[in-house]
């Protein structure tokens, strides 16, 4: 399962003969929503704010919904999919890396297709493309971890889930943001993030800590000495990116593309103190 906003999409990739050759094979993917309904509270009062901000409506208009009942909309959230990949099986036993180009290139635009369908729901999918952008290459990850056996993907649920509009208004994208860090990273990972808000992660020699703040400086430090090396910074192009996905963001590179931090981060001086696997107290977010 991996998240879109408030959407949790189930990813199923299968590999089967092709039906009209018999030299083919094709891998089919395709996303499923893990709740088929979302149910939405939203209030008049909302619309009409929203309506005089655009300056489509007055004030007055907003005022006369300020006490009115809430009501619930039901979305209904289709498929995306089946898309269908087709390749010769003479490719992948003598040309496995040509085909594994192919493979993640087709992975990487069903993922695009997957965000897309979920932003067609505005109020569940926050307006920003850089941040679109990210989810795609989450959901293009969580499309290999299927592949590999890593991930499996659970029935669609005919239970409606509940989300209130008003609060996603009022900056619950980071409690969301917050949960796709539960469905990114180890359960380990996930407790140290927890408990001090931030991920370390290891690849190769260099140990990456990266903090929940917005535009946190990244720690890095050798794993034979425990030394600091520098700090990186990487700033992403949409300034209103909730914190939590600028840690997934950046957690994803450190583990799978290190060399792409080194390349565009701006590296700094090297951290204080002593490199500890546990932080011994919460970081601070000033």
């Amino acid at each position: 399962m991996i998240r879109t906003g408030y959407l949790r999409w189930e990813i199923e990739v299968d590999d089967v003969r092709c039906a009209t050759d018999a030299r083919a094979r094709e891998v089919v993917f395709l996303a499923r929503p893990t709740h088929r309904v979302v149910r939405v509270r939203t209030t008049n009062h909302a619309d009409a704010a929203a309506r005089f901000v655009r300056g489509d409506a007055s004030y007055e208009s907003v005022l006369k919904t300020l006490d009115a009942n809430r009501s619930e909309v039901d979305l209904t959230i289709p498929d995306v999919g089946p898309r269908r990949f087709r390749y010769s099986e003479s490719d992948r036993a003598t040309m496995l890396r040509f085909w594994m180009e192919k493979l993640q290139r087709e992975a990487s635009a069903f993922a695009h297709e997957v965000v897309g369908a979920a932003a067609s729901f505005t109020q569940l999918v926050i307006a920003s493309r850089a941040l679109r952008a990210g989810y795609a290459k989450m959901v293009e990850n969580e499309i290999f971890r299927v592949i590999e056996g890593k991930s499996r993907p659970q029935p669609t649920s005919d239970e409606p889930i509940r989300i209130d509009a008003a609060d996603y208004q009022q900056g619950v994208p980071e409690l969301v943001a917050a949960e796709l860090v539960r469905d990114v990273v180890e359960p380990k990972e996930f407790h140290e993030f927890c408990q001090f808000d931030c991920l370390t992660v290891r690849n190769g020699e260099h140990y990456f800590r990266i903090p929940r703040r917005p535009h946190g400086l990244i720690e890095v430090w050798d794993v034979a000495s425990k030394r600091p090396v520098c700090t990186l910074c990487v700033v992403f192009q949409d300034p209103g990116m909730p914190p939590s996905d600028e840690v997934v963001m950046k957690y994803l590179l450190a583990k799978h593309q290190p060399d792409v931090l080194w390349q565009t981060g701006v590296r700094f001086g090297p951290p204080r103190g002593r490199f500890e696997m546990t932080p011994p107290r919460r970081w601070s977010r000033d």
